[in-house]
């Protein structure tokens, strides 16, 4: 009787015999105050993450476009040709945008990105660099779109 005794003075064991039925586990109450915090955190975080999506599409390809104008540049100090469907870095696989020469303009120094997925709301780009003199232009056609500067320059 005494291992009995001891077992049944065991701190488990009372815990056990002295909790009541429903006393474990959360209540509705407790479960529905953390459904709505998680709603009200999902509905702050979802509009920040498609923001950072569309500034991740523009970078991605305004780099592309400086790394192709930096490309044409070293073809040029190689003595090779600077036509722009030589340069590797301007075919590159960019999300929502389309790359190619700036219109009437076959030489590699000039490049425009234009936005092939949300119209309107994301900006096209722009990259045009003079030769002689070193000077770059850059330039995007909407100024409050993601990727763009006020003053409408990248």
């Amino acid at each position: 009787m005494t291992i009995l005794k001891n077992y049944l003075k065991s701190r488990k064991v009372q815990k056990t015999l002295t909790t009541k039925p429903g006393e474990e586990g959360f209540s509705l109450v407790e479960l529905v105050v953390v459904i709505a915090v998680l709603a009200i955190l999902s509905a702050v975080a979802i509009p920040a993450f498609v923001g950072v999506q569309a500034n991740a599409r523009a970078s991605a390809v305004k780099n592309g476009l400086a790394n192709g104008v930096k490309e044409c540049v070293i073809r040029a100090s190689d003595g090779l040709t600077t036509n722009h469907a030589d340069v590797q870095s301007f075919p590159g696989n960019y999300n929502g945008y389309s790359v190619a020469a700036a219109s009437g303009n076959t030489s590699c120094y000039a490049a425009y990105a234009t936005n092939t997925s949300n119209a309107g709301t994301e900006a096209d780009f722009s990259i045009v660099m003079n030769p002689a003199t070193g000077q770059v232009t850059k330039a995007c056609s909407v100024a409050s779109a993601p990727g763009c500067s006020a003053s409408s320059d990248w």
